[in-house]
């Protein structure tokens, strides 16, 4: 039996160091994904640089659809850090 799954790497798009997830996509590859269909993660690597460029304290998703594609970022006020 060979194992035909497909396997994506998820990480940060900035700095491509930092692993999110591996996806196992099966024997075939997604041809459409959903746009409401989305995974999110926030990334530490990017809200510190930007809270450092910006001087406010910000979070910062990246959204990715099941295929492993960035969809968007998006950075958002952070209000615990009061």
């Amino acid at each position: 039996m060979t194992d035909s799954v497909n396997t994506v790497e998820v990480r940060c798009p900035v700095g491509p160091r930092k692993l999110f997830t591996k996806l196992k996509l099966g024997e075939e590859f997604a041809t459409y994904v959903a746009d409401s269909n989305l995974i999110e993660f926030t990334c530490r690597d990017c809200a510190k640089a930007l809270s450092r460029a910006s001087g406010e304290t910000v979070r910062v998703f990246h959204r990715f659809n099941f295929a492993g594609e960035l969809v968007e970022t998006v950075r958002q006020p952070y209000a615990g850090a009061e």
